[in-house]
C-alpha cells in the first residue's frame, strides 16, 4: 500500500513473483513478468501516481480500492485491485476498472485530500 501511494515502482516490482499475472479488465492488458509491470507503471500506468488506496477484501483475497487524484480536489474512485499471494509475494494483480462497484463495497464516493 505504501509503495503504491508513494509510487515507488522499484519497491512495487520487488513485491511481485517472477511469474506474476497483471491484468486490468475491461482493458486488454495482460502482463506476465515484474519487469513488464514496471515498464507499464512507468509508462501508461504513471497516471496512477498520486492515487490513494483503502484496504478491503474481495473474493476472499486482499484487495484495495484505488482512488485517483481529482482535478477538482481530493480523489475519485477508479479501480478495485485484487491481489493473489503465493510464497510471500504477489502472484497476481487484477485491477477491475469499474468505479460503479465501489458502492457495493460500502466505499466512499470521494476521498478528501
Amino acid at each position: 500500500m505504501d509503495a503504491f501511494e508513494s509510487y515507488d515502482v522499484d519497491s512495487l516490482v520487488g513485491l511481485l513473483r517472477e511469474d506474476v499475472r497483471y491484468s486490468m479488465p475491461p482493458y486488454e492488458l495482460w502482463l506476465n513478468q515484474p519487469v513488464e509491470v514496471g515498464k507499464w507503471l512507468r509508462g501508461p500506468g504513471k497516471e496512477c501516481d498520486g492515487s490513494r488506496l483503502l484496504r478491503i477484501r474481495a473474493n476472499g483475497c486482499p484487495a484495495f480500492a484505488s482512488y485517483r487524484s481529482d482535478p477538482d480536489g481530493g480523489h475519485q474512485p477508479f479501480a478495485i485491485q485484487v491481489l493473489e499471494l503465493s510464497g510471500g509475494k504477489i502472484s497476481a494483480v487484477c485491477n477491475f476498472v469499474d468505479s460503479g462497484v465501489f458502492a457495493e463495497f460500502g466505499l466512499p464516493a470521494h476521498l478528501e485530500a
